[in-house]
């Protein structure tokens, strides 16, 4: 009896856990629906807001026939991303690392990222664009200036909490400096950065977009959504911005996780 009572619980447990776990659905599906429904009986009519089917058959339309704007826009996007953020990655952990180990490094380096904070990355591409012109590099150098200070004060971190006891450890068994640097002072501070890796890769999705809207050189999802402005080509337009949001929903539920594992197994911070 004891059983049969504990198996309907435990089906409206795990029926509740789905449930929660779906909740936040609920709330764009209403909204999506009551926009269609709106717009199929007239309540809504107005050229500048098209119903969601027209905007989801924009962007089958522009991700599925090879040949359509939006999907070139989104791969230089997602080739423009990945540059820049693995760039300031890389940069942002070796400075962040060597600052965290060497005080006058970090006295040097720390002024400059307490002005660099409070500055959005978007406001040096008039001078970059000055500097360089136009086009692909203003771009990227946009990703780094967003993507590196998130990146070098986890780094900072992380290298800071290594003890003294772990690096006396490593010297005493006869590891040379870079040894040292290369299996004590980098997992450690890879266990701080993985928050850090998270927050540039948002700053990084979200400067991308901005600055190839300001740039307005080549092409990219900020450019065709301009572009289909301008153009009054407003499913593209729709299209565009929902497939931002998809696109920047992966890269923070699907792809960081699977770097997150990669990085955390890379440096033996699991068993």
């Amino acid at each position: 009896m004891a059983s049969r009572a504990m198996a309907p619980t435990g089906m409206l447990a795990g029926l509740r856990a789905t449930l929660e776990r779906r909740a936040g659905l609920a709330v764009p599906v209403v909204i999506v629906a009551l926009w269609q429904v709106l717009i199929s009986v007239g309540l809504l009519h107005n050229a500048a807001i098209p119903s969601p089917i027209t905007v989801a058959d924009s962007l089958y339309t522009g991700l599925f026939t090879g040949h359509h704007p939006l999907f070139f826009a989104t791969v230089t996007t997602l080739e423009r991303l990945l540059l820049g953020y693995v760039i300031a990655v890389v940069a942002g952990a070796v400075l962040g690392m060597a600052a965290g180990r060497v005080n006058d490094l970090a006295y040097a380096i720390n002024p400059i990222v307490a002005l660099w904070i409070p500055l959005p990355a978007i406001v040096t591409i008039p001078v970059i664009s000055l500097w360089l012109g136009a086009g692909d590099i203003v771009i990227v150098l946009t990703v780094i200036f967003s993507a590196w200070i998130p990146v070098y004060l986890g780094a900072q971190q992380g290298a800071c909490s290594i003890g003294k006891r772990q690096l006396w450890v490593a010297r005493a068994s006869g590891a040379s400096g870079w040894t040292t640097f290369r299996k004590v002072i980098v997992p450690g501070a890879m266990i701080h950065m993985i928050p850090s890796l998270r927050m540039g890769l948002g700053y990084a999705w979200r400067a991308v977009i901005a600055a190839e809207i300001v740039v307005q050189q080549g092409k990219g999802l900020g450019i065709t959504i301009f572009s289909a402005r301008q153009f009054f080509d407003v499913p593209t337009m729709y299209a565009g911005v929902v497939l931002i949001a998809i696109l920047g929903l992966l890269l923070e539920r699907l792809a960081f996780p699977l770097i997150e594992r990669v990085t955390i197994e890379r440096w033996g911070l699991v068993t």
